[in-house]
């Protein structure tokens, strides 16, 4: 990852704030291929999904635009989305757990693509189970289930 496209997700991301009229700082750190820039210390902005998605929309633009290099990019604020996949990646491991003990499959309930990417990973390297997504949008489910070998 290029150090220019963190500082321009920060510069981003610290704009964003100004505008907004909210104090804070800007983290942002390279994930996978992608950027993930957390809006730190700040009170008024909403934490709901749908409002980091579209955070994450026009920051991906702005760096497309500024940069002329097309990356994904996840806004958080406070931290709010890591403590949701941690939450989220220990709730899968249960489930495995639970898999493993009773020898059964378990469906999941339904949730978005991103949350079903976080289960998934988080079972990756879990032995003796494995897992699929079933089902059509918006119902689609993850599956954890026993492996077969």
């Amino acid at each position: 990852m290029p150090p220019q496209l963190l500082d321009a997700a920060r510069e981003f991301g610290v704009g964003l704030l100004q505008v907004m009229g909210e104090e804070g700082h800007v983290e942002a750190t390279a994930e996978g291929e992608g950027v993930y820039v957390d809006l730190r210390g700040v009170r008024r902005l909403p934490t709901d999904a749908a409002f980091r998605a579209a955070l994450s929309r026009v920051a991906r633009l702005y760096l497309k635009s500024h940069y002329g290099q097309d990356v994904p990019v996840v806004v958080d604020v406070n931290g709010e989305l890591l403590v949701h996949r941690e939450e989220l990646a220990r709730k899968a491991r249960d489930v495995a757990g639970q898999v493993v003990m009773e020898g059964r499959r378990i469906e999941l309930a339904p949730m978005p693509a991103d949350d079903r990417r976080v289960v998934h990973m988080a079972l990756a390297d879990v032995p003796g189970v494995r897992t699929s997504s079933v089902g059509r949008e918006p119902n689609r489910r993850v599956v954890v289930e026993p492996a077969t070998e």
